[in-house]
């Protein structure tokens, strides 16, 4: 009871009408066939009632109670996968007890192209529309649209190998607007697992005519000389039609400093923001901007933009100071249907898409030097896209994350956040696609459950991690495994835990890579190099292990900061040495059983 309350009498008369009206809510919501459904709450008649589609098996994702009485329905925008069988997940929970085998670092490369299937798979766009309809009328036509688009992808000889990926229509129309609205596309992917659709970018350029600008978002967390063969492998790969006017165009971004090279393992020392960090990046990002409006020949001016970047470089921050959170900023959320020329507006419309927890709302923070936007580590928290002027010329455009058709592997799906973590059934699976890439033995300091025992499965890795932090289940009191291969799963979203794939061919040409002149410019947006000027090339020495010396010491091997949260928990100060991360990865070669 809050202080300061009266109590107020209860009487058990209301407290039966109160589990009345609760049950019969339950069994209307059950009769309607709401999970599965686009329907909205009851007494909103603002949009036609829509039809199920139960023959889709949909399942929603952390779906909300319908609010009493209320006209507007939480689940608007709730996540919409197909569900899994009871046969699929009981396969996973059998190959998780198999003994982990780790993978060359051959394999550690990867090719988003064959797993998107080129431009065959493609993606729902916005059907051709007339400003003459209404609004029920189209929201009818698109519905009927993106039902006949699901049906068609389940007619597919693979559509059982499909991995996840959105099945609400209403998340969809969120990013038809932003794509209809903007001059300019940035695409914002997580530089550790860069999953880039082919077909969306085909769409993109040839279809809609329009420059895209891809930014690898979390470099902090990737080798800069992984983050710089990404950025060609990418441009080679979309920018080789002559006759297209629009190009690809990649750029690097973090908003956390580094004192040092980055190199993979369990991090130690938590990031801290910086505002002048943001300003680097957002630079770039104005380059780009300001090259393909004169491209285009466009009348906008981006002076008041290169004068916020200015003056926020101008400013000092204490190095240990937070991102400065300013007044908070409320977006309106953009619900017109509207027709938009290009480059038609006194102003620039720059819209972020992206995959779910790829960063786009941090990014957009980032490049206002203040939070206007609420950010989490849960996917699907943007429910809809909303504008906001970073200046009076330039206008960004927030969309939330939309998982993409796709063959990607589930596991790897799960790591780059597009499934809520809370929400999984079946962890273990995860676990091991990460412990064949990460000796999560050596770097976590496990031992056995199993005295004896030197094969390890995920299941093995579990319960030693549970046994390590405490986890115990209250009844049995044995580990809890599920409880441990969360939060570990926690710590590899958050970062704690560090994995990086490669572009196809990166092995080969790893001297080259890490030894580029280029790499200073990703250390400048890093924060390892201040000015570009005090550059010296010839401080980067390959060692025999091939690993790339820091340029101001190694790694803080203090303890991780513990704010209390199982997302914030890391292994113990006695094994500081093997949590200090292998930077090219030899796992191949490493005893399992020490």
């Amino acid at each position: 009871m809050p202080q300061g309350r009266r109590k107020v009498p209860f009487s058990g008369k209301q407290k039966k009408q109160q589990i009345q009206e609760k049950r019969k809510r339950k069994q209307q919501n059950t009769a309607s066939g709401s999970e599965n459904s686009y329907e909205r709450a009851e007494g909103n008649n603002d949009r036609p009632p829509k039809e199920r589609l139960p023959e889709f098996n949909v399942q929603s994702i952390n779906q909300q109670p319908l609010h009493r009485g209320g006209k507007s329905n939480p689940n608007q925008y709730v996540l919409q996968f197909r569900r899994e069988t009871e046969e699929e997940i009981k396969k996973r929970k059998e190959d998780a007890r198999k003994q982990i085998i780790p993978v060359s670092e051959e394999e550690l490369e990867f090719d988003p192209a064959p797993y998107f299937c080129g431009d065959e798979l493609g993606f729902p766009t916005r059907p051709k529309w007339s400003p003459d309809i209404t609004r029920e009328q189209l929201d009818r036509h698109e519905y009927g649209y993106f039902r006949e688009y699901l049906l068609t992808m389940k007619k597919r000889s693979d559509w059982d190998e499909l991995s996840y990926f959105e099945l609400n229509l209403e998340t969809w129309r969120q990013m038809w607007r932003v794509m209809e609205m903007s001059d300019i596309i940035v695409w914002i992917a997580d530089a550790r697992y860069p999953a880039v659709p082919t077909y969306l970018f085909t769409y993109v350029l040839k279809t809609l005519k329009k420059s895209l600008i891809i930014i690898l978002n979390k470099m902090d967390l990737v080798p800069s000389a992984i983050g710089l063969a990404w950025k060609h492998k990418i441009t080679q790969t979309y920018n080789l039609d002559d006759d297209v006017k629009a190009k690809v165009h990649v750029l690097f971004f973090t908003s956390y400093k580094n004192s040092s090279e980055f190199k993979e393992g369990v991090q130690k020392k938590k990031p801290r923001g910086k505002l002048k960090m943001a300003a680097e990046a957002a630079e770039n990002l104005l380059k780009e901007c300001k090259s393909i409006i004169d491209k285009y020949q466009a009348k906008i001016d981006l002076q008041s933009w290169e004068n916020k970047i200015s003056e926020e470089k101008e400013q000092e921050y204490d190095d240990e100071e937070d991102v400065e959170i300013e007044e908070k900023i409320t977006a309106v959320p953009e619900t017109s249907y509207e027709h938009f020329d290009l480059f038609q507006n006194n102003y620039l419309t720059i819209g972020l898409l992206g995959q779910p927890n790829a960063g786009k709302s941090s990014v957009l923070n980032a490049l206002m030097g203040k939070k206007v936007v609420s950010v989490s580590g849960t996917p699907g928290h943007t429910k809809h896209f909303q504008t906001i002027f970073l200046t009076p010329s330039v206008r960004l455009c927030d969309c939330p994350g939309l998982v993409f058709p796709s063959k990607l592997p589930k596991p790897l799906q799960v790591l780059m956040g597009c499934y809520p973590i809370a929400q999984l059934r079946e962890p273990y699976s995860t676990i091991k696609f990460l412990a064949e890439r990460l000796n999560l033995i050596k770097l976590l300091n496990l031992q056995h459950p199993e005295s004896g025992e030197n094969e390890w499965s995920a299941i093995d890795i579990c319960d030693s991690w549970a046994i390590k932090r405490g986890f115990i289940t209250a009844r049995a009191g044995r580990p809890d495994t599920y409880r441990a291969a969360n939060h570990l799963l926690r710590m590899t979203l958050s970062g704690k835990i560090c994995l990086a794939l490669r572009p196809l061919g990166f092995t080969l040409n790893k001297k080259h890579w890490m030894s580029s002149a280029e790499l200073k410019h990703i250390w400048k947006i890093k924060g390892i190099v201040d000015e570009l000027d005090t550059f010296e090339h010839s401080c980067i020495e390959l060692s025999d292990d091939e690993q790339k010396p820091s340029l101001s010491g190694p790694n803080d091997t203090s303890e991780i900061e513990d704010d209390g949260s199982d997302e914030d928990e890391s292994c113990d100060s006695d094994s500081s040495e093997v949590c200090g991360a292998i930077a090219s990865n030899k796992f191949a070669a490493l005893d399992m059983s020490d």
